[in-house]
């Protein structure tokens, strides 16, 4: 695990940037984090150190945010996340650095893809036709939190579903970010725990989180101020174009390693 305040110095940066983009739209720290912790750790304790900070960053917003979010979807969501949960974790226990590094690119590119496809890759539905697709069955949250809950324990990750499926239902920026945020809380709060009771966290990723905590804080706190200033069109072209160069460059160095 890192301490020299060499290696703190990019943790600390990248923390502070994912932290913003969460802040701002109510997902991408695990997405933009992620990829960059692997690398500049060089150890699956990236995965842990994520899961801390994504987690953190959700308790700094969610107080803010919780009667904004929609009670019946973030209770199917929350639902099918528990039982994800320990599917992710004995995926994640099995797991090699290689293949993480592989997997998370591959997500990634699939998600920034979708999203492009979806909007037309600048923040309106693809095909600019005005009538909206018809809102998925409500049961459905429930294998989308599933998914979404094996995500968070194997890879930190269980952003990419529930925005896909929220993204698809219709749901406006507001209570979207606010479902997102909360359901993050309990998914990275059960993600850590399970982690830890596996012996998968330890003492140098504790102190090296706590050294990253504020830059990570303060990306937050910076992230929600600008979600009510910033235009969501542009935004969502920045977010994409970083998926996109992070997916290709992720997918790229595992499969050259």
């Amino acid at each position: 695990m890192l301490s020299p305040l060499s290696e703190i110095m990019p943790i600390a940066g990248i923390a502070f940037c994912a932290a913003l983009a969460q802040g701002a739209t109510g997902f991408g720290f695990a997405i933009i984090a992620l990829p960059f912790l692997l690398l500049v750790m060089g150890s699956l304790d990236a995965v842990g150190l994520t899961i801390i900070l994504n987690l953190l960053v959700s308790l700094v917003l969610v107080p803010g945010l919780w009667r904004q979010a929609p009670k019946g979807p973030l209770a199917r969501l929350s639902l099918g996340s528990v039982l994800g949960f320990p599917i992710g974790l004995a995926i994640f226990l099995q797991a090699s650095l290689d293949w993480v590094r592989l997997a998370v690119g591959v997500i990634i590119l699939a998600f920034a893809a979708t999203l492009a496809l979806r909007r037309g890759g600048n923040g309106a539905p693809a095909g600019g036709g005005p009538a909206a697709a018809p809102a998925p069955p409500s049961w459905v949250e429930i294998p989308v939190g599933l998914c979404s809950g094996a995500m968070a324990t194997a890879l930190a990750m269980p952003g990419p579903a529930v925005m896909l499926y929220l993204s698809a239902r219709g749901m406006a920026k507001d209570p979207l970010r606010a479902c997102t945020l909360c359901l993050f809380t309990l998914s990275y709060g059960a993600a850590l725990a399970l982690q830890t009771a596996a012996g998968a966290t330890n003492g140098a990723m504790w102190l090296t989180a706590g050294l990253a905590a504020p830059a990570t804080i303060c990306g937050a706190i910076v992230g929600h101020r600008l979600s009510r200033r910033l235009d969501e069109t542009i935004f969502r072209k920045i977010i994409l174009a970083i998926l996109l160069i992070t997916g290709a460059y992720t997918t790229g160095a595992a499969i050259l390693a």
